[in-house]
C-alpha cells in the first residue's frame, strides 16, 4: 500500500465537500471577464449533474471522451465525474490541426467531444469523418440546443452509482509527438493521487492555499503541479482562461493567490513586461516552474517580484515530478532540484551501470505502474515495453533525458536524449552552449541545434531571437561564446529568428527548427533571417 491508497479523485473531492461545504473551491474568469465561484458543496452538486450528463450522452464505464477547449470549468466537473462514473477523460490541446486531433478521437476511441466555438469547425470535421456519437458546445448561447451549461443544467444532483475504483483509468494525456505519433500515457486515480500528495508535500501547500492556475489543463502540469494539488490539500483554485503576462500579477492580487505554477518562457514573457509598481504586491508566496533561467534572469525576478522560485523536473509518464528544489534551505535553482520522497532513481550509463557524481548519464525512475508510473501507454505495448523495464528490483522508467548529480545530491539536466550533439566523436550538451548563447547582451531567447556534416558529425547551429532594437550580429554571438566554451563546442553558424514553434507549455519544439532549417523553408512560423 502506497499514499493513494484506495482512494479516487472524485472520493477525495466528496470527503471535502462535507468537512467543509461552504469553503470556497473553484474560480473561474471567462474569457469575458465575468467571474464564476464554487463552494465545494456547489461544485460537487455540479459533477454530479456532469456524471449523469454523461450517461445520457451513452458515456459508460471504461468509455473515453474527449476535452477540446481552453481552459473552462468544464475539466475539473468532467473529470471528476469521469473518476466517478469509472469513465475516461481525454484532453487535447485546441490548437490541434485536423490531422493532429483526429488520430488522437480514432487512437483513444473517444466516443464524445467537449469543445468552443473557436474549435468547433475543426472538431464538427473531425466527428464527420469518426466513431464520434455527439459534440457538445460548452461556450454556446444559452437557446443552442448542445450548449453544455443548459445540458448540466438539465440533470439532476443526485450522484449516479459509484463505478470508479482507484486502479482504473482515468486521463488518457497525449505527449508530443516529435519523430513518431504522439503517444497516449494512461493515467490512473491512484496515479493523480500520488502526484497530488508527492507535490503537496514538495511545495508545502496548505488548505489556506489558492493556486493560481494560468497554464492550460489539457496538459499534466497543470493538473499535476496545481489543479489536483489544490483537492488534496483542501485548498482552492483560481483558473483564468489562458496565460497572460500583462495581467498575471493582477490576477493573483484580484484572487488572493498564494501558489502558482509556470514554466520558463511565462517567466521570461513576465520579466519583459515593463515594471510595475504592483510587481510585489502580491501574496503569492512560492512558484514552481521548470527549464532553467539565466542567473541574471533569477537575480532580477527575485529582486523585481519578491516570490521565491522552486524548480522541478519530471515527465508526464513519471506521473509527477521525482525531482524539485528543496523547499527549505538553498533551492539552487540552476539545478533541477533533489530526488523527492516516494521516487528512487540513478544515472545509468549506456551499458546501465550507474555513473560517479559529475558524470552525465541517462536519469532512470523506479517506481509502480499506475501509481507512481503511468499505467503505460493507451494500445501501444511495444512502446510502453521500451520505456518501462521489469527487473528483480521493480518497474524503472528510461526518461531519455541525460542528467548528471553534484556531491549534494542536486541532480542537473544536460540535455534530451535526442538533443544531445555529436561533434568529431565528442557528445556536447545543447543545452550547456544555450545557457552561454542566452547570457550574451542582445539576445531574447535561444536554441542549439546539431545539423548534419559530413565530415565532423554535426555542424552546431545557434538560433537566436534578439532583443527588440538590437543589431546583434552572428560574429557578436560566436566571440562571446569563444569567452565562456572550449573551441569544439562553440557555434559555427547562428541563425536569427523572430519567435520559435513552441509547445503548449513554451517549450522550443527543436525539432521543428531542425525540420526548417534543413529545408531552408521560411514559412513555417520561424520568420528565417540571413545573419549580419
Amino acid at each position: 500500500m502506497d499514499i493513494a491508497g484506495n482512494r479516487t479523485l472524485y472520493g477525495v473531492f466528496a470527503e471535502y465537500a462535507e468537512l467543509q461545504p461552504q469553503r470556497k473551491w473553484l474560480i473561474f474568469e471567462r474569457p469575458d471577464g465575468q467571474v464564476c465561484r464554487w463552494t465545494y458543496a456547489e461544485f460537487l452538486s455540479s459533477i454530479h449533474q456532469a456524471a449523469n450528463l454523461l450517461h445520457s450522452l451513452g458515456i459508460a464505464e471504461g468509455d473515453v471522451f474527449n476535452i477540446h477547449m481552453p481552459n473552462h470549468p468544464a475539466y475539473p466537473q468532467l473529470i471528476l465525474a469521469a473518476s466517478l462514473i469509472g469513465a475516461i477523460a481525454m484532453p487535447s490541446n485546441p490548437a490541434s490541426t485536423y490531422a493532429e486531433l483526429r488520430y488522437l478521437i480514432e487512437h483513444s476511441g473517444a466516443k464524445v467531444m467537449f469543445t468552443d466555438s473557436d474549435s468547433w469547425e475543426t472538431a464538427q470535421k473531425v466527428a464527420n469523418h469518426t466513431n464520434v456519437d455527439l459534440l457538445v458546445l460548452c461556450d454556446a448561447d444559452e437557446s443552442e440546443t448542445l450548449n453544455y451549461e443548459r445540458m448540466l443544467a438539465q440533470q439532476p444532483a443526485t450522484p449516479p452509482p459509484n463505478m470508479g475504483t482507484a486502479d482504473k483509468s482515468l486521463q488518457i494525456l497525449y505527449t508530443s509527438g516529435t519523430t513518431s505519433r504522439p503517444k497516449g500515457v494512461t493515467m490512473t486515480n491512484a496515479n493523480f493521487i500520488y502526484g497530488a500528495e508527492a507535490v503537496r508535500a514538495g511545495i508545502g501547500a496548505r488548505p489556506d492555499d489558492r493556486h493560481l492556475i494560468v497554464l492550460p489543463l489539457f496538459h499534466g502540469a497543470a493538473q499535476f503541479h496545481a489543479l489536483w494539488v489544490a483537492l488534496i490539500a483542501g485548498g482552492s483554485a483560481a483558473i483564468m482562461p489562458r496565460f497572460s503576462a500583462s495581467r498575471y500579477f493582477e490576477q493573483a492580487i484580484a484572487y488572493d493567490a498564494t501558489l502558482s505554477a509556470l514554466f520558463g518562457a511565462p517567466l521570461r514573457m513576465l520579466l519583459n513586461q515593463p515594471p510595475r509598481p504592483s510587481d510585489a504586491a502580491h501574496a503569492l508566496r512560492n512558484i514552481t516552474f521548470a527549464q532553467n533561467l539565466t542567473a541574471a534572469q533569477y537575480d532580477e525576478w527575485h529582486r523585481r517580484f519578491k516570490v521565491p522560485l522552486q524548480q522541478l523536473w519530471g515527465m508526464t509518464e513519471t506521473v509527477t515530478v521525482p525531482i524539485m528544489s528543496p523547499v527549505t534551505g538553498p533551492r539552487n535553482l540552476q539545478a533541477m532540484g533533489r530526488p523527492i520522497l516516494g521516487y528512487e532513481m540513478k544515472i545509468v550509463d549506456e551499458n546501465d551501470h550507474e555513473v560517479a557524481a559529475g558524470e552525465h548519464g541517462q536519469l532512470v525512475v523506479r517506481g509502480t505502474a499506475g501509481r507512481s508510473l503511468m499505467r503505460g501507454y493507451w494500445n501501444d505495448p511495444d512502446a510502453t515495453s521500451k520505456i518501462m523495464r521489469e527487473s528483480r528490483d521493480g518497474i524503472w522508467l528510461y526518461t531519455g533525458d541525460t542528467v548528471y548529480i553534484d556531491t549534494e545530491g542536486f541532480i542537473y539536466f544536460a540535455d534530451r536524449g535526442k538533443d544531445m550533439l555529436k561533434r568529431a566523436g565528442e557528445r556536447i550538451s545543447s543545452t550547456e552552449i544555450e545557457s552561454v548563447v542566452k547570457r550574451c547582451a542582445g539576445v531574447s531567447d535561444a536554441c542549439v541545434i546539431g545539423l548534419p556534416d559530413p565530415i565532423r558529425d554535426e555542424t552546431i547551429v545557434a538560433v537566436v531571437i534578439r532583443e527588440d532594437d538590437c543589431d546583434l550580429s552572428s560574429e557578436t554571438v560566436i566571440a562571446f561564446c569563444q569567452g565562456y566554451l572550449s573551441p569544439f563546442k562553440v557555434p559555427e553558424r547562428v541563425v536569427f529568428v523572430e519567435q520559435f514553434p513552441r509547445t503548449s507549455v513554451g517549450k522550443i519544439q527543436k525539432h521543428l527548427v531542425r525540420a526548417q532549417l534543413l529545408e531552408g523553408n521560411t514559412d513555417l512560423g520561424l520568420s528565417l533571417k540571413h545573419p549580419h
